[in-house]
């Protein structure tokens, strides 16, 4: 069945963008989402259910095919920055991007998220991480064998908690990295990893002092062809079912010192900064759920016999509008976390000259063993966090991430609101869309756990818009 619900530009959806723009180059944001949505049309919607089927039997079974057509339209590389052969998109493009692919299928949409929450740390680093792991991403997909990433930040006994620095210092937190010459030796399990049992290169989160996590919370880059890295078990999910959950052991996993992604101890509040890009796509991918599900009821309504006469009835048609209403408020929101973070929290360290000028230096230039290294020194990492904390504030990083905490759980829920209303009003009659509803339905949930319980999310807008208060989210200057 197809949907009757008319596509709407950039400027209907986001109204302010008609303004102003709101700073954002709106062509090009147009055919970032278009080339989505022609994803979305042409191999994602046609294979959720099959695919969801499969991995319910399986849940070690990967579409890795899907992965490949993804890269054929741009989904893997296009948050990359560009000097590292990449689209250089960031969160406002990644969100539109997300809400395109959710609205056909939330489980083959996190695949690519995932693959970008996992490179997100290295993105801290600056032009240091430009020709590393980065590059070698893109360099993959031009051979058609792409590689993907994963980041692993949760435990089996400890999961929101490691996402806010007050609720770490008490976290149950098992896992642990030792120094030893020339690097760091890795023990312990991750839980719960989307793309953690496909994924080349992992960015993960240890203590390297179990006794002060967040004093020595720090963020390590890890090739899971190491020894003593393994997946113990890929979860048998519920929904979202498409993009595995893993667990992943670590028995004396080697990472030497080049693969500590900015400084040890920095990790807390760099996990803070990457929350604040990430959750405007997540209450992103929320929002595409709801949507879906909007869509495909309405396509329903007005398509299909066995609904005959219910567009008439008036409780169907302020259900419908309260859809509208909850999808059009979720989309304002992740646009305003995104935009917050892009032009006020993180504004003036994008457009430093300085950094600008290094995007212009070619990488022949930047791969030079004297040039490459300096950038990877530490007097070059302190330089980046120096030019962090002159571009923005812990007070206006707070007040981003709060918003992008509101942004996650307004989606979050919205997009069980919206599903579940869809599936009372199709009842059992509604065939192969009642399938799809439920699917749909069963991928929303996760939209409220993920990337911190919705709960938390709320103390992050308590703390952030209620209180003002200020977390400590920029790493202190002259660890080094």
């Amino acid at each position: 069945m197809t949907t009757s619900t008319p596509e709407r530009s950039l400027c209907e959806s986001f109204p302010r963008l008609a303004a102003n723009g709101g700073g954002l180059d709106v062509g090009e944001l147009e055919r970032l989402r278009a080339r989505a949505r022609r994803f979305a049309e042409e191999h994602v919607r046609p294979r959720a259910l099959e695919i969801d089927r499969r991995t319910d039997e399986d849940p070690s079974w990967f579409d890795w095919d899907l992965v490949r057509a993804g890269v054929e339209h741009g989904m893997l590389g296009f948050m990359i920055p560009k000097p590292a052969g990449g689209g250089g998109a960031r969160c406002t493009q990644s969100s539109v991007v997300m809400e395109e692919l959710c609205a056909a299928c939330p489980g083959i949409a996190l695949i690519f998220g995932a693959h970008a929450l996992g490179f997100s740390p290295l993105l801290l680093g600056g032009p240091s991480q430009w020709d590393g792991v980065l590059a070698d991403l893109i360099a993959s997909e031009r051979t058609g064998e792409p590689l993907l990433m994963a980041c692993a930040i949760t435990e089996p006994e400890a999961g929101t908690d490691v996402e806010d620095p007050d609720l770490l210092t008490r976290a149950r937190i098992t896992s642990h990295a030792r120094r030893v010459p020339g690097g760091f030796r890795l023990n312990g399990a991750k839980r719960f990893i989307s793309n953690g049992s496909v994924a080349r290169w992992i960015t993960l989160l240890m203590p390297t002092d179990p006794r002060r996590p967040l004093e020595t919370w720090t963020c390590f880059l890890l090739d899971t062809r190491s020894e003593g890295f393994a997946v113990a078990r890929v979860e048998h999910k519920m929904g979202q079912r498409a993009c595995p959950a893993a667990e992943l052991t670590f028995n004396e996993v080697f990472v030497p010192d080049e693969q500590v992604v900015s400084r040890e101890g920095d990790g807390a509040g760099a996990t803070m900064i990457v929350l604040a890009s990430s959750r405007p796509p997540v209450g992103a991918i929320a929002t595409g759920i709801a949507r879906g599900a909007y869509e495909r009821l309405l396509g329903w309504l007005e398509e299909d016999r066995a609904a005959r006469g219910m567009l008439e009835r008036q409780h169907v048609q302020l259900a419908l509008a309260h859809m509208e209403e909850d999808i059009h408020l979720a989309r304002q929101a992740y646009m305003d976390a995104a935009t917050e973070l892009e032009h006020t929290a993180l504004g003036a360290v994008m457009s430093n000259p300085g950094a600008r000028a290094l995007e212009h230096v070619p990488a022949s230039i930047r791969r030079r063993a004297h040039v490459r290294g300096w950038l990877t020194s530490d007097r070059a990492r302190d330089a980046t966090i120096a030019l962090l904390h002159r571009g923005t504030s812990d007070r206006a990083m707070t007040r981003s991430l709060a918003l992008s905490s509101l942004a996650k759980a307004r989606g979050g829920d919205v997009a069980m609101r919206v599903t579940g209303a869809a599936l009372e009003l199709v009842g059992l009659r509604a065939g192969p869309v009642r399938a799809e509803l439920e699917k749909l339905w069963r991928d929303a949930k996760l939209t409220q756990i993920y990337e911190g319980t919705n709960q938390l999310n709320r103390l992050e807008v308590y703390r952030g818009l209620c209180r003002s208060e200020t977390i400590s989210c920029l790493p202190p200057v002259g660890r080094s």
